[in-house]
């Protein structure tokens, strides 16, 4: 299917060739054949080989990287997977929230899904340079889920909603705001908290702070084209008809 050679799964920092074998075989299962490996275990081994049975073409053509940002600069949509959440790793959303963004985008940009090391997952840095992150859903005992089985599922769901949408039209209408666009909302709520005296307050770090805490909230929630708008719109008239009436004031 054409459609998926938009897509490509990344692994970083993947030690185990079985594992490595494993998900090149899921996804000759889904027909994905784009593998970034980002300081990785040995992909062309036998052990990988073996268990990637008929992936072998997937190890043999992989990409290898010395970091994630290389591979992510070239993306219109990263997306990092992980069965941890947190004020610094951000607050992810369900994997099958996320797909409608996924295949949207897959249209017109390069997706990458990127999955961590078998025992640690993605750092918080890893996550910090993902447009989005996604957890799969599991019981609460046990979120932790084995590197090739966690392909497999974001792979299924992605490759089942195609087929399940395969009847709708294809030049349908944009619905989701890309990652530039969110960039862009970003540096306007910056620009509005600039203004509002932020970076003169007494406390440290309060415009970095309340900036993470914005961006964590918007990649929660998710944010639609139609609401980009509204915020947008919504910042400019503050800065229109409030910021340049009032005096600055540091913020306590």
């Amino acid at each position: 299917m054409a459609l998926l050679s938009s897509l490509q799964v990344v692994l970083v920092r993947a030690e185990n060739p079985v594992n490595i074998g494993q998900a090149a075989r899921a996804m000759r299962n889904f027909g994905v054949s784009r593998l970034a490996l980002v300081n990785c275990g040995p992909h062309q081994a036998e052990e990988a080989y073996t268990t990637g049975w008929r992936g072998k073409h997937i190890l043999d053509k992989a990409e290898t990287y010395k970091s994630l940002d290389v591979v992510a600069k070239a993306s219109s949509l990263v997306v990092g997977f992980t069965a941890r959440s947190g004020r610094r790793r951000g607050e992810p959303r369900w994997l099958m929230d996320l797909v409608p963004q996924i295949i949207e985008t897959m249209q017109s940009g390069n997706v990458l899904l990127v999955f961590g090391n078998e025992k640690n997952g993605l750092s918080n840095d890893e996550l910090s340079q993902c447009h989005q992150i996604a957890m799969i859903p599991a019981e609460s005992e046990y979120t932790s889920m084995n590197l090739s089985h966690a392909v497999s599922i974001a792979l299924f769901s992605i490759y089942s909603r195609i087929f399940s949408d395969r009847k709708a039209p294809k030049n349908h209408e944009r619905y989701f705001a890309t990652p530039d666009e969110f960039e862009e909302l970003m540096n306007d709520f910056r620009e509005v908290l600039l203004a509002l005296g932020y970076n003169e307050s007494n406390r440290r770090g309060v415009l970095s702070s309340t900036l993470n805490h914005l961006s964590h909230y918007f990649k929660k929630a998710g944010l639609d084209l139609r609401e980009f708008h509204l915020f947008k719109a919504f910042l400019a008239r503050i800065q229109k008809k409030t910021i340049k009436q009032m005096p600055v004031k540091n913020i306590q």
